[in-house]
């Protein structure tokens, strides 16, 4: 019966947790004005899955407002292909006119669902778990891209989506984890650099089933896992040999902004200003009013305050000296400072955008990290909450502003 009890008051309040996500986003498409059937007139992916249905790789033509990659004087989708493969099936309903923003609700329920379905997997109790989604979710930059899926925000919330099912399925043991990752590469490649806290997270499951195996015997009983990953893995690189002549190039860098740039895409002469966005602190008028800016020049530690919510737990575990957990906050935190190394050598830090989304990238591994002391110090939950309640409504004021240009 308890049992019964437990599982019944897991599904409840995952019910509940859905249910706000997506009637905070039913509220911001009513302050935006981004309804649930609307076109979207940034939509790359769909024209690339368009053009894919009718056997050509380039898009045919030029479309000005779009980032396009121009090579030998075609036209093609400068980001990486997965958001394409979600969309190839409408094409053959909807063509290059798909339901970005219903595709884009869904994506976002799969996201909230798994969110909150790892902090349960990992030991939390149901109102815990649910805290620590919102503070994941709509407590934090990813808002933003949560209500719009023009072609970068697409690919964040994909990523996102398919970075937490990687999550999750690893916590549950099963090798669908390093599919779902590979999924993840196929929208921010970045994503590669956390292999190692995902494979971590798999061997230490496959030991506490089969302690007496050494890794040679692991690897040789769940060598299959790898398959789909390899597949999809091949699928990019083909693509991308088909269209560019190299099995790691997408694209990006024949985009005339970079082909232009003197230093090209990356570089580390980008780091020193782009360090500073990264930590910009709020500037204020004359009056006091924090000023909102469309060019993602507030700290992402203000924007994404789980971030810091993260360091707050690490140092705490330093001084409780717990091998454990410092063993596991560390790899998240090596992987995460590389990630955002790599990304302030980028030319540009996400272009027009609230807040600091090139950061969301790091936000699954960072809630992994929270989660993971959670189960050890469930006290810390509730602290979370003054956090998330100030990131919603920053991230809430600061998305309407900048959506309806108010800036």
């Amino acid at each position: 019966m308890k049992k019964i009890q437990k599982r019944s008051e897991i599904i409840e309040y995952g019910i509940i947790t859905i249910l706000s996500v997506v009637m905070l986003l039913g509220m911001m498409g009513a302050l935006t004005g981004k309804w649930l059937f609307d076109g979207n007139s940034y939509n790359s992916y769909a024209l690339q899955a368009d053009s894919w249905r009718h056997g050509r790789l380039d898009l045919g033509q030029d479309y000005p407002w779009l980032e396009l990659a121009i090579y030998e004087g075609k036209y093609y989708v400068s980001f990486p292909p997965f958001p394409s493969y979600i969309l190839f099936p409408f094409t053959f309903f909807f063509e290059s006119s798909t339901p970005d923003y219903f595709i884009l609700l869904v994506i976002n329920i799969i996201s909230v669902s798994f969110t909150y379905k790892i902090a349960v997997k990992a030991g939390l109790l149901p109102f815990d778990a649910m805290i620590s989604t919102f503070f994941t979710t709509i407590g934090s930059n990813m808002l933003f891209v949560m209500i719009d899926p023009s072609v970068w925000f697409l690919a964040q919330a994909l990523c996102f989506m398919t970075t937490v099912l990687a999550i999750y399925s690893a916590l549950s043991g099963k090798g669908g984890a390093l599919f779902f990752w590979a999924c993840s590469v196929g929208c921010r490649p970045m994503q590669a650099v956390f292999f190692p806290v995902l494979l971590m997270i798999l061997y230490r499951k496959e030991k506490d089933e089969f302690p007496e195996e050494n890794l040679l015997k692991i690897v040789k009983r769940r060598w299959k896992w790898v398959i789909p990953a390899g597949i999809v893995a091949m699928s990019y690189m083909t693509l991308n040999y088909a269209r560019f002549g190299s099995v790691f190039e997408f694209g990006h860098n024949y985009l005339p902004e970079f082909v232009r740039a003197e230093n090209g895409q990356f570089h580390v002469s980008y780091m020193w200003e782009n360090l500073k966005i990264l930590f910009q602190m709020p500037e204020f008028t004359e009056q006091g009013r924090m000023v909102i800016n469309n060019m993602g020049s507030l700290s992402m530690l203000i924007v994404n305050p789980i971030v810091l919510f993260f360091l707050i737990e690490f140092f705490f575990c330093i001084i409780k000296r717990d091998k454990h957990l410092l063993c596991w906050l560390s790899g998240i935190l090596l992987m995460s400072v590389f990630y955002m190394l790599i990304v302030v050598m980028h030319r540009t830090m996400g272009g027009w955008h609230f807040g600091n989304r090139y950061s969301n990238d790091i936000l699954p591994w960072i809630y992994l990290g929270t989660v993971i002391v959670h189960t050890r110090f469930p006290q810390f939950v509730k602290y979370q909450i003054p956090f998330c309640i100030t990131a919603i409504g920053l991230n809430v004021v600061g998305s309407v502003i900048v959506y309806n240009g108010l800036t």
